[in-house]
């Protein structure tokens, strides 16, 4: 038999949710059904301080702990949890969450532009492009991931309700951080992609895969917009952006 490239042989593993997970609660319990999943840990801290959010559970890794925390937001009760950087870690712990009771997920963060679009400006992936590797093992392979159109359509809707400048676009996933070349930046923003990140198509596929309820806001960060010139925009300080932004995916949670 022709040998192929070895992540698409996941298309023929019948029993690819077959592996047992571990709990990230006590057994018999579950975690609230909906999630935050924020890859702003500074902006996660000062909203769970300024709420007074309760610790219920812990994702330890190799690298950290992750605290998970439970609050009641918009008359919803909500776990939030800092999520790691990076395709395949997000993935683990998304899937972990959606074992422990998660149903609805909501991932926020910042990102960077391929084309001019101004600082901190909150944008709504409707499609992902599949550049990183752990959506293969989720979802049959494709080149783009489809965001939940039902929770892109909530986004929307909570967005402009409470007035906030955003736009719906499609975004780049790419695990590669030093390979957004000026060349591939120039080819994505060419086919239409408005940003990049990292995650974006892996945390869609596993949801994808579970049958679990799936939005992610991203705000315009660092920008690429000239590939030859990146630009920082000092978007890790914009800690204002980064408030808007998470409260803002909080919104869009208590909404779905």
């Amino acid at each position: 038999m022709e040998e192929i490239i070895a992540l698409l042989e996941h298309r023929y593993d019948e029993g690819r949710n077959a592996m047992s997970r571990p709990l990230l609660t006590d057994e018999g319990n579950a975690l609230p059904d909906r999630c935050l999943m924020s890859f702003m840990g500074d902006a996660l801290s000062r909203f769970v301080a300024e709420v007074g959010c309760s610790q219920i559970s812990n994702y330890h890794s190799e690298v950290r702990d992750f605290p998970i925390y439970a609050g009641e937001f918009e008359g919803k009760t909500v776990c939030l949890v800092q999520a790691p950087v990076g395709a395949p870690a997000a993935a683990i712990l998304a899937d972990l969450l959606i074992a422990s009771g998660v149903k609805r997920i909501v991932a926020c963060g910042g990102c960077g532009v391929i084309r001019p679009i101004e600082s901190g400006r909150i944008l709504v992936p409707t499609h992902a492009l599949r550049d990183e590797g752990a959506s293969f093992h989720y979802i049959e392979p494709s080149r783009e991931v489809e965001i939940d159109a039902a929770a892109v359509e909530t986004a929307q809707r909570t967005l402009e309700g409470l007035g906030l400048r955003h736009e719906q676009c499609k975004v780049w996933t790419c695990d590669g951080f030093f390979r957004e070349t000026p060349g591939i930046v120039r080819k994505r923003a060419d086919q239409g992609y408005s940003a990049v990140d990292m995650e974006c198509a892996a945390l869609a596929a596993v949801a994808q895969a579970y049958g679990t309820t799936f939005a992610q806001l991203l705000y315009s960060g660092d920008t690429l917009a000239d590939p030859d010139n990146h630009d920082a925009r000092g978007w890790i300080e914009n800690h204002s952006a980064r408030d808007i932004a998470l409260r803002a995916a909080l919104h869009v949670l208590a909404a779905l």
